[in-house]
């Protein structure tokens, strides 16, 4: 799964900005050791001890591994499909409810302080590294002393290198158990460096916070971390609802929030068939596979869901997971069985067709983002066609026809 991003704005680097700003050519020129010490000289005006910094950096050198990981572009755009058959299994949810059930002692006390459902807690523990199977043997001040030196998020990776070594400063940790992720993000739920300076939490009180081996310090951190982020006490993060028919598909947009009696009285219910719960909140409704897939209702957990993993389909499935694993069931309407996924270049040349028809004028990236969407939706409508926003083999023949 993808690490956890920070929730604070990276911090300005002052002096290192300049030395890391243009990371590729710096990697062409070889000067890899001088943006090592302009970091090293930030992170000491940050209150890092020089000799913790030096020790950390002084034989660091680039991780070709890294560069290779970083640089690839992921041919295909999964379908909601795939992404749950890879995410949710009957293992994964097993696994799930018997470390819930082991570890009620620790996760209770923490679900009360917090207000984040254990099963969610089980979730992201589950996704992110299988329970703890698989966090990362990467070492984490290689991997991000390459990103920040080497790559084009040049001051992205050297906050986080900064982060990393108040880590080593303040929690009497070595370069050498500081293992993770090829992007540096570290532990049973992947912090990223920074995440773990503003939102870890020493639970089990021996003075310093581990996220590899202390489960009462990974759990309370997570739950730290979504409180601090907005999330609601005891509320979903979405529920699976069913669309009335002719339903206005425009109404399924992530920015179109109603509150709960409106969704109500355009005919939308619970997956079952109840009526909707009413938190107080409002909510949008998402389509990820389509008018032939599931729909959900979001809440604003969701969106909190968001800030940790931005990937629609990745917050479907932590909600889908955390109801499983809770003894909730699993979707009533499942994704198309023939739904394939896109090539990047297909989505390009789709963006491309529907420029040309005056219905696009984003940038032409690859990405299935909202902007494409919309200008298919737009497509559909012209067309005549379901206008649900989902690229569906129909469409792209008629995209294709429409804009040879």
């Amino acid at each position: 799964m993808k690490p956890v991003r920070p929730l604070l704005r990276p911090i300005a680097l002052a002096g290192c900005l300049l030395a890391v700003a243009s990371g590729p050519a710096m990697a062409q020129s070889g000067d890899f050791r001088a943006c090592l010490d302009a970091i090293r000289d930030t992170a000491v005006g940050q209150g890092v001890p020089q000799g913790t910094a030096d020790q950390a950096l002084r034989t660091v050198t680039p991780d070709p591994r890294v560069l290779e990981l970083d640089g690839r572009q992921p041919e295909f755009t999964l379908t909601l499909g795939r992404y749950l058959a890879n995410a949710i299994s009957a293992e994964r949810i097993a696994k799930g409810q018997q470390m819930l059930a082991r570890h009620r002692a620790v996760l209770d006390p923490i679900e009360r302080e917090y207000g984040v459902q254990a099963s969610y807690l089980m979730s992201f523990w589950g996704l992110e590294t299988n329970y703890g199977a698989i966090m990362g043997d990467f070492s984490v001040i290689r991997s991000l002393a390459t990103l920040a030196c080497q790559t084009k998020r040049a001051a992205f990776f050297a906050n986080e290198l900064v982060q990393a070594l108040k880590i080593l400063a303040n929690n009497h940790m070595s370069v050498a158990q500081m293992k993770g992720s090829w992007a540096g993000a570290m532990g049973n739920t992947q912090f990223m460096p920074s995440t773990y300076v503003n939102y870890a939490v020493d639970r089990d009180g021996n003075g310093r916070v581990d996220l590899w081996t202390s489960l009462p310090d990974v759990f309370a951190s997570s739950a730290n971390f979504l409180s601090k982020s907005g999330w609601k006490r005891g509320q979903p993060s979405h529920d699976e609802v069913v669309l009335p028919p002719g339903f206005d598909y425009a109404r399924v947009d992530l920015s179109a929030e109603r509150p709960v009696r409106e969704w109500q009285s355009l005919g939308v219910r619970y997956a079952d068939g109840r009526p909707l719960a009413d938190f107080g909140e409002r909510a949008a409704i998402a389509q990820p596979a389509g008018y032939r897939g599931p729909a959900f209702m979001l809440w604003p957990n969701y969106k909190v869901i968001m800030i940790w993993n931005r990937s629609q389909l990745y917050a479907i499935s932590v909600g889908e997971l955390a109801r499983q694993i809770a003894g909730g069931p699993g979707l009533m309407q499942p994704p198309p069985a023939d739904d394939q996924p896109l090539a990047r270049e297909a989505v390009i040349d789709m963006q491309g067709r529907l420029q040309r028809l005056g219905l696009y004028g984003d940038e032409i990236d690859g990405l299935l983002g909202p902007r494409t969407r919309a200008a298919i939706r737009d497509f559909q409508i012209r067309a005549r066609v379901v206008a649900d926003g989902y690229p569906t083999a129909d469409t792209v023949a008629r995209l294709r026809a429409a804009a040879p």
